[in-house]
C-alpha cells in the first residue's frame, strides 16, 4: 500500500529541511536579505519537491542577485536556473522582484525546484498574507481533500501551463470541491465556460 497524502507531506518536508538546513540554503539567503519560507511548505500541503521562498530585501539590485545566483549555482549546481525580472516586465499574477527559478533536476520525475523571488518589504508582506488567508481556511478535512488532489496533478503535463495550486486552493476552499473529478469538472468549466 503507498504512501498516505499527510506521510507524503512529512517526507517531503524532511527533505525541504535538509536543503534549508544542513546544506545551508536559508544561510546563504539571510546573506542577501530576510527569506520566508511559504507556499505548500509553511502550508503543510507538499506533494512534490517545489520550495517556495520569499527573499525581503528593501534594496536588492541585479548585480547582488545574480552574485545570490552564483552562489546557489556553486553549492547545489542545479541542471537550470531560470531567471526573471518582474520589477521591470510586471507580469499580472506575479510578484514584483527579482525571480530564480533552481531545478536540481527534471522537476516532473521527481527533483527539487526551488523558486526564489527577491522582493521589497511591501510586497513581500501582501504575499505572505495571501498565504496566511489560505492557512487561515484550512480544516483537517479541507487538507486531506487538497492533498488528494495535489498528488494526482502534479505530474500532469498541463499543471503549471493552464492551472496552478492557486486553482485547487480556490476549488477546494472557495467552491468546496471535495473531489479529483469535481476539480476536473470545475477546471473545465472554468477554461471553457462549459461542462
Amino acid at each position: 500500500m503507498g504512501k498516505t497524502s499527510p506521510d507524503i507531506n512529512q517526507q517531503i518536508k524532511n527533505e525541504a529541511d535538509d536543503i534549508l538546513y544542513r546544506q545551508e540554503l536559508l544561510a546563504i539567503l539571510s546573506n542577501y536579505g530576510a527569506p520566508h519560507i511559504t507556499g505548500s511548505y509553511a502550508l503543510n500541503l507538499m506533494t512534490w519537491r517545489d520550495l517556495d521562498i520569499y527573499l525581503q530585501n528593501e534594496y536588492m539590485n541585479e548585480v547582488e542577485f545574480f552574485q545570490l545566483g552564483a552562489e546557489i549555482n556553486k553549492k547545489y549546481q542545479p541542471v537550470k536556473m531560470s531567471y526573471r525580472n518582474e520589477k521591470i516586465t510586471q507580469t499580472k499574477g506575479l510578484p514584483l522582484g527579482l525571480y530564480w527559478g533552481v531545478y536540481l533536476g527534471n522537476e516532473r520525475k521527481d527533483a527539487w525546484k526551488i523558486d526564489i523571488w527577491a522582493v521589497n518589504e511591501n510586497e513581500c508582506q501582501r504575499l505572505l498574507k495571501f498565504c496566511d488567508d489560505i492557512a487561515s481556511k484550512l480544516t483537517p478535512l479541507n487538507k486531506q481533500v487538497i492533498l488528494t488532489i495535489k498528488s494526482n496533478c502534479w505530474q500532469d503535463p498541463e499543471y503549471r501551463r493552464a492551472y496552478t495550486s492557486g486553482d485547487i486552493y480556490e476549488a477546494v476552499l472557495g467552491k468546496g470541491i471535495t473531489t479529483l473529478e469535481g476539480f476536473r469538472r470545475y477546471l473545465q468549466i472554468k477554461t471553457t465556460g462549459s461542462v
